[in-house]
């Protein structure tokens, strides 16, 4: 009985550890954590957040204005395979590579 409640506790505390990254799938905006929205509009939900300036965004992401001035943190990569799925590093707008939908 002593190890279900020790399982238990450590379970908690492995999953309050782990919290949804700029560029995360979602679903919703509780699948993103605090202060952060899922982008539907994105293949498989976009964790992010906006408006932001730059060096407003976590380590992980950069922030990017878009043609309708709007301002969102984006996943920062290098090359393609640290995108997800039907996504592409574009390179050479804004600040940094970051990680976007395939057209």
């Amino acid at each position: 009985m002593r190890w279900i409640a020790v399982l238990v506790v450590a379970g908690l505390f492995i999953g309050s550890g782990c919290s949804s990254k700029i560029g995360d799938s979602c679903s919703s905006n509780s699948d993103c954590g605090a202060n952060r929205i899922c982008d539907r509009s994105q293949p498989g939900g976009y964790c992010t957040t906006g408006p932001c300036e730059k060096n407003d965004c976590p380590t992980e992401a950069v922030c990017i204005e878009f043609r309708t001035t709007e301002t969102f943190c984006m996943k920062r990569c290098s090359s393609d395979s640290d995108c997800r799925r039907d996504y592409e590093c574009v390179k050479g707008f804004g600040d940094a590579p970051f990680c976007n939908q395939i057209p």
